[in-house]
């Protein structure tokens, strides 16, 4: 069987579908992305080998910089409306050509979407094949996902297309960090994911810290917030408790030794306790770590969750204020609001043993969760 899946270039929304990837490969199948051309590069090294990427659409930035420009909104912090927006019309305008031609192509047989991918629906209607909602992470408020689908519901009469239902929500996400209020239309199958890793770890420059019997906190913004003047602030509140830190540069930081420049004071003055890397695989880091600080991304906070790992949020934009506050819903994580509240939440979630032992049992459900092959065998089963 060949299966596509379609999702938005950027990493916290293809990363988490690398798990199903991998077990169809393994499985036997054809496994096709579709994404953009100007996210291949970034992402090849984190796929199966044997994935064929279908290059079509544009990168966030000219999508979300259109979205902007329609609708005069914040496309960093925005409302329920300029999601819909973002993902169910202006990606979908400046890229629904060039994924139609290439799906046609490839011809699959099932297509399975992330869930603000409003583009392999669409593909799905018009291929007259059936499809799939993958997660990655809490599943999106009602608000959100009505957004886009009205958005999307113009382009399908466009292209003179009916909208077809989903069979199935692949859930990744453990129910500690669900809304209870939470239901979905399709056929629920539960998937057990784990922090991102590739099937060769990469090799780290990472010099011994100098006292290393002290608690060591991995300061993680991801790709796409890890502002310098952001991340700095993040680096010094955690420093100041005392702690080791290892700090991610993101995506587009490729260099610590140029980042390091631009951190300026942090850099100098705390290299004896920080360490900066690049892009690393999230897996690798946690097995270093005793505390997460993060962003909230979801990649960040299921992969913390399953290494049994306790967190301190601080949500940049995006999706992360849900993802944070279904965290501290659960126990496993405080929020803050400033830069100012790191270092007291840091303190607190590290001398009080609840938030570790409740980020342990969220770890011990996940494990106990269909691997992503019985999933895979699932959908893809006559």
């Amino acid at each position: 069987m060949k299966l596509l899946f379609s999702a938005t270039p950027a990493f916290g929304h293809i990363l988490p579908l690398v798990p199903l990837m991998q077990a169809a490969v393994g499985a036997g199948h054809a496994v096709g992305l579709l994404s953009s051309a100007g996210f291949r590069a970034e992402v090849g090294e984190e796929l199966p080998p044997e994935v064929e990427f279908l290059e079509a659409g544009v990168m966030p930035g000219e999508f979300s910089e259109e979205a902007a420009r329609r609708t005069g909104a914040d496309v960093f912090h925005p409302t329920p409306s300029t999601i819909g927006e973002i993902f169910g019309g202006s990606r979908v305008d400046l890229g629904i050509e060039d994924s139609l031609d290439r799906a046609t192509a490839w011809a699959p047989d099932l297509v399975v979407a992330e869930p603000f991918d409003a583009v392999g629906p669409i593909l799905a209607a018009r291929l007259r094949v059936g499809w799939h909602r993958a997660g990655i992470g809490p599943a999106l408020p009602a608000a959100i996902t009505r957004e886009i689908d009205r958005v999307a519901s113009t382009r399908y009469d466009r292209l003179r297309l009916d909208p077809v239902a989903a069979s199935r929500y692949i859930d990744p996400c453990p129910q500690q960090l669900q809304d209870p209020a939470w239901s979905s239309t399709a056929r629920v199958l539960s998937v057990r994911l784990g922090a991102h890793r590739r099937p060769k770890d990469v090799a780290l420059d990472l010099p011994d810290f100098g006292e290393p019997d002290r608690p060591t906190v991995l300061v993680t913004l991801g790709t796409i917030f890890s502002n310098p003047d952001t991340l700095s602030a993040t680096v010094a509140a955690v420093a100041e408790t005392g702690v080791n830190v290892i700090a991610t540069l993101g995506s587009f930081l490729r260099d610590p030794r140029a980042s390091r420049a631009s951190h300026g004071e942090v850099a100098r003055v705390a290299s004896a306790r920080v360490r900066y890397v690049p892009f690393v695989p999230l897996a690798q880091l946690l097995e270093k770590a005793d505390l997460v600080v993060g962003a909230g991304g979801v990649g960040t906070v299921v992969g913390t969750l399953a290494h049994g790992l306790p967190m301190v949020l601080w949500p940049q934009g995006a999706d992360q204020p849900i993802n944070a506050a279904r965290a501290a819903a659960s126990g496993t994580a405080l929020t803050v609001d400033s830069a100012a509240g790191i270092a007291p939440a840091v303190a607190e979630v590290l001398e009080n043993g609840a938030y570790r032992s409740r980020a342990g049992d969220v770890a011990a459900g996940i494990a106990d969760r269909p691997h992503p092959a019985a999933v895979i065998a699932e959908v893809t089963s006559p």
